[in-house]
């Protein structure tokens, strides 16, 4: 009988999740790990079974790969999705990937900047999922890019690092100006916590992966002056609202105070408790309180 072995191995996919496979390719393509761009892999399999199942790709989906790095999370999508685009900016990353995933003809990887890519242009439409392990210094410009797209992704499951998963799925009385920015566009569930030593090399603090809901578009307009008052709230966070409000106002406590009462919110509350729909109401009493003072 003929030894078909070695033809068996040349099928095999490569286990990224073993950091001596993922070695042996960044030797390779001559990667050198930087963590500086968020060069921590993935190497444990739950964790990439459960980003994998939070977005729950189906037949028709197509994927967009934030962050790529050797293909650990693009082989386990290609497997669900109909197309995955992997990008990463690091090129070595992208002819690693390029090795790992020659086999996957529904896999493209290209060499590209989350914070400028372009979805549509990539030949993405209504209904396409986002996902990655995202550079923990970049996840607030890459998240706000998908929630602010003019077609954003039907869903994005991301890693980020805890304290932002936190922050980002905290109930009301806990939230920062990031909250305020993602929730007003989109829904924010934790789904697990992600401990170092699930990456290789292992960063120096601990993950968690969100999943995000992209919602109804909330008015521009009203979004824009919500922000704008949630700013330098958020700057003095600890302080009333009182006066952070008197503050927005040019030091006008009166005004502030009136504000606060057409909003039907307690002057004594700080920033980090309001809801979405109480900043909308404040947003809307200071713009009228500085109308009536001009």
């Amino acid at each position: 009988m003929a030894d078909d072995s070695g033809a068996d191995r040349a099928a095999r996919p490569l286990d990224l999740t073993d950091p001596r496979t993922l070695t042996a390719v960044a030797r390779r393509v001559g990667l050198r790990r930087d963590t500086s761009l968020g060069q921590h892999f993935l190497v444990d399999r739950d964790v990439l079974d459960a980003i994998v199942d939070a977005l729950d790709p189906g037949p028709e989906s197509e994927v967009l790969e934030i962050g790529c790095g050797l293909g650990t999370l693009t082989g386990a999508l290609a497997v669900r999705a109909r197309r995955v685009v992997a990008i990463d900016i690091d090129s070595a990353c992208v002819a690693g990937s390029r090795i790992t995933q020659h086999g996957n003809a529904n896999v493209t990887v290209l060499e590209a900047d989350a914070r400028v890519v372009d979805p549509p242009a990539l030949g993405f439409t209504a209904g396409w999922l986002a996902t990655g392990n995202l550079p923990y210094q970049l996840t607030g410009l890459v998240l706000m890019r998908l929630v602010e797209a003019d077609e954003p992704p039907a869903r994005a499951v991301v890693l980020v690092q805890r304290e932002v998963a936190a922050r980002l799925a905290a109930a009301p009385g806990d939230w920062s100006l990031a909250t305020v920015a993602i929730r007003s566009l989109a829904e924010v569930e934790r789904i697990r916590d992600v401990p170092p030593s699930a990456f290789d090399p292992p960063p120096a603090v601990h993950s968690s992966i969100i999943r995000i809901v992209p919602s109804a578009k909330a008015d521009p307009a009203i979004r824009a002056s919500v922000l704008a008052l949630a700013k330098p709230l958020f700057q003095s966070r600890r302080k009333t609202l009182r006066n952070g409000v008197s503050r927005a106002l040019g030091g006008d406590l009166s005004g502030a105070g009136v504000a606060l009462a057409r909003a039907g919110i307690d002057p004594g509350r700080r920033p980090g408790t309001l809801r979405l729909d109480e900043w909308e109401l404040l947003a809307r009493a200071v713009a009228e309180v500085r109308l009536v003072t001009r």
